[in-house]
Parts: C-alpha cells; sequence; structure tokens
C-alpha cells in the first residue's frame, strides 16, 4: 500500500511542477498602440515596457511584458528619416548568431524568425540587422529600409 501511496504523491507532484512550470507566461501582458503619443499617455514608456527615445513619429506599437521581472518584447514601426532617434538608442551591429529571443507562445504577433536560436543568415536576409541598446539591456533587430524594429530583453 505504501508503495502506491508514494507512486500517487509522485505523479501528483510533477504534475503540480509541469503545470506551475507551464504557467510561467501566464501572466504576460501585452499591448497595442497606434502612436508613441498614445503608449505615453498610457504609460508604456514610463514604466519601462517600451524604450525610452524612440523617434517620435514611431507607430504601429506592439508590447508584452511578464509584470514579475524585466523580461519584454515589442515591435513597432518609424519614419526611415527619422533614423536619427533609433541610431542614438543603439550601438554597433552584432551578429545574430549566440542570440536568443524566447517570448511565451501566446505572443502570436512575434516573428517566428526570432525565436529560439537565431539563424544568422535567414535572418540577414530579410533586411533585419542586429544591435544591443546603448545600456545593454535589449537586443533591437532592425529593417531600416521599411523602418521596422523588434526588441527584446537581454537572455
Amino acid at each position: 500500500m505504501w508503495r502506491r501511496l508514494s507512486g500517487t504523491w509522485l505523479v501528483f507532484g510533477l504534475a503540480v511542477l509541469l503545470l506551475s512550470s507551464g504557467c510561467r507566461d501566464v501572466d504576460v501582458v501585452t499591448a497595442s498602440y497606434a502612436t508613441l503619443a498614445e503608449a505615453e499617455a498610457a504609460g508604456a514608456v514610463r514604466e519601462g515596457w517600451l524604450p525610452a527615445g524612440l523617434p517620435p513619429g514611431t507607430y504601429e506599437i506592439r508590447e508584452a511584458h511578464d509584470p514579475r521581472s524585466p523580461r519584454r518584447w515589442g515591435l513597432f514601426n518609424f519614419p526611415p528619416d527619422e533614423d536619427h532617434a533609433m541610431r542614438g538608442l543603439i550601438g554597433a551591429e552584432r551578429p545574430f548568431a549566440g542570440l536568443q529571443a524566447n517570448p511565451p507562445r501566446r505572443i502570436e504577433w512575434w516573428p517566428v524568425l526570432l525565436r529560439r536560436e537565431l539563424d544568422q543568415e535567414r535572418i540577414a536576409a530579410t533586411g533585419l540587422r542586429a544591435y544591443e541598446s546603448r545600456d545593454g539591456e535589449l537586443i533591437f533587430a532592425i529593417n531600416w529600409s521599411q523602418g521596422r524594429a523588434y526588441y527584446w530583453t537581454r537572455e
């Protein structure tokens, strides 16, 4: 009988462990903003969900963040003629090789190409270039000709 009881507790314990580990990203919050002004009014920049210093014309913004950790992901468009503001946020270009982006699966707007271990050649073919933020907290993937950028917390 003890064997059956201990086996039951083992199965129960494993089930709890699996469920709790699978729920890690349940609390991730997502938001969309039409413009940077709208995101600022909602407090997204003040709270750190969006990087400060984005080009003033930034639009079509999506962000996700984990309120229990510094993890965050986002994408936005910016007018290509405001690229000087973007360049002020980033350091030198770096390779995608060795970088990881691990957004929660529920962030459906995050591109498949930027999930898990990043493939340098496939990503470079899309026109995206990788940069670290000047403070080293974020990675940016930017397509300069399209005026589109993705960012995520460095892992």
